[in-house]
């Protein structure tokens, strides 16, 4: 039928440009047009899962660019199971290990001292891409396709000090990272990331052997709708054993 026709061909032609749009990025591109595209989008979901020696955690959630920044929900399960809201500089977290029951806890990501904000940075995309803004080296080591979407393979490499300054981690750091830190990203044609891995060695304390730690993840559902709202206010708390 020609109605059929029709409908079908603009998925077709998309596809079609998507494709033929998957134009190497140069290394002064990459983090600008990356972080463009996906304040575009402005919603996607993602999961990431972690390795640190023995144990796993596999976070997964959804996400929304804001006036006030990121906004995101996501839970994990493995090594620390919780549930996590972040939006703007509040934080909201549930977990059996805060030893808080049900109740939230919220965190303020403003406190420079907060260990909390450090967990919210290392969730935030953005600020990932801000950490490979000025990389030593980008290279393209092919395409290959993730989920059924056509990408470019890129291999960042980054220099430990530019990525904890960005990141706002502690310099002293700095020690425990290798000389280069290197970051695995898949991007599409629209230069959306669809996927990434990184793996960093980590020296012991007081020699040994070195611990292995790594990340890999996916983004997906790019535009889609996403619910992130605060707790109930009668389910949350600011106070919390450990708290300063």
């Amino acid at each position: 039928e020609p109605a059929d026709d029709t409908s079908e061909e603009p998925t077709d032609e998309s596809e079609a440009a998507g494709e033929a749009s998957l134009a190497e990025l140069s290394v002064d591109d990459f983090c600008p047009s990356v972080m463009a595209a996906m304040r575009e989008a402005e919603t996607f979901r993602f999961e990431t899962t972690s390795d640190a020696g023995a144990q796993q955690q596999t976070m997964s959630g959804q996400a929304r660019y804001s006036d006030d920044g990121m906004e995101m929900k996501a839970s994990s399960t493995g090594a620390q199971a919780m549930e996590l809201i972040l939006l703007g500089h509040a934080m909201y977290m549930k977990s059996p290990g805060l030893g808080t029951g049900d109740k939230w806890v919220k965190i303020d990501l403003s406190d420079p001292d907060s260990l909390f904000g450090m967990i919210g940075k290392a969730t935030d995309p953005e600020v990932m891409f801000k950490a490979m803004e000025a990389p030593k080296k980008l290279e393209l080591i092919g395409t290959e396709d993730v989920d059924g979407v056509a990408t470019n393979h890129y291999r960042i490499t980054m220099d430990p000090a530019k990525y904890l300054d960005a990141m706002e981690f502690p310099a002293a750091m700095e020690d425990m990272l290798p000389d280069e830190l290197v970051t695995e990203m898949w991007v599409d044609g629209d230069s959306l990331p669809r996927k990434f891995a990184q793996t960093i060695e980590v020296p012991a304390m007081g020699g040994g052997a070195p611990t292995t730690s790594s990340t890999q993840g996916t983004y997906s559902d790019f535009g889609a709708d996403v619910q992130i709202g605060a707790p109930p206010a009668d389910q949350v708390t600011e106070n919390f054993p450990g708290a300063a």
